[in-house]
């Protein structure tokens, strides 16, 4: 069985909000402006191409100012 793009997507999203404790709630507001967009990906419900870039993007961009930030520190603190 193939994964399809969707089921990709929100095991992305889905991996995010574990390695991060991001509460999905406080990660939809920021990522779409939108509370419910976690839960209604859950519940099926399939974003617009626009929309999961924006996601995506978002994702990136906190992954990437974690690194920039674990990069700052010296080998002794993590």
């Amino acid at each position: 069985m193939t994964r399809t793009i969707s089921k990709h997507f929100i095991d992305q999203v889905e991996a995010f909000l574990k390695r991060t404790g991001f509460k999905p709630t406080e990660f939809g507001r920021q990522a779409v402006g939108d509370s419910g967009f976690v839960l209604n990906l859950r519940r099926g419900r399939s974003p617009t191409l626009a929309t999961a870039d924006k996601v995506m993007a978002f994702i990136a961009r906190l992954e990437a100012e974690e690194q920039a930030r674990r990069g700052r520190r010296g080998p002794h603190e993590q």
